[in-house]
């Protein structure tokens, strides 16, 4: 079997070893990010959705399209509301998909869900105090809700200036135990960087 000498041995060798080094950085970089650009959890309950009506392919435009019709045809239809605010979410389009969880909690002011999601979005756009009135409000309502401790634990760790008020959130995720493994790993390193 005849080998190419174009591109000797040594050679292969080396970028073997150069884009393994790349692959590292690209990781340790990454790693870094996370440590110093912390952020909430969103949590989506996902519900079944029937297969009429626009509901499949939510992210694409013929989805929403037909999402915005059915919700057109029925301005009560709260289950498109959540599609489309869900669907605006997935697109980053934070104002837009507030809309439709405003729209929701005009309807139904104790709504976990849409409470969870506007305070996602508003801690997108970088409006933490008002991100994290939503969330107490969610404790309100629910005073076990861990993933609304732990988000309010964030904003006030990193975005309130309060970490007195954080570690008690991040206290409360741990004191209920969630079944989540990853939720409670980041809480025991939140709670231990106080």
């Amino acid at each position: 079997m005849e080998t190419s000498s174009a591109f000797p041995q040594a050679h292969r060798q080396r970028v073997v070893v150069f884009v393994f080094a790349c692959l590292a950085a690209l990781v340790f970089a990454g790693v870094v990010y996370r440590v110093e650009n912390p952020s909430i959890v969103q949590h989506e309950e996902r519900q079944q959705m029937p297969a009429s009506g626009g509901m499949q392919g939510m992210g694409d435009m013929a989805g929403i399209s037909g999402l915005m019709k059915k919700l057109q045809e029925n301005p009560e239809d709260m289950e498109a509301m959540r599609s489309l605010g869900m669907s605006f979410m997935e697109m980053r389009a934070w104002d837009k998909a507030m809309s439709f969880w405003d729209m929701i909690l005009t309807r139904a002011g104790n709504d976990v869900m849409a409470l969870n999601q506007k305070g996602f979005c508003l801690f997108e756009l970088e409006r933490y105090a008002e991100a994290a009135e939503l969330f107490e409000k969610m404790l309100g309502i629910e005073s076990g809700n861990h993933h609304a401790h732990f988000n309010l634990g964030i904003i006030y760790k990193y975005y309130l200036s309060d970490p007195d008020k954080a570690a008690a959130h991040f206290q409360a995720v741990l004191d209920a135990s969630p079944n989540d493994p990853e939720l409670m790993e980041s809480t025991r390193r939140e709670l231990a960087g106080k």
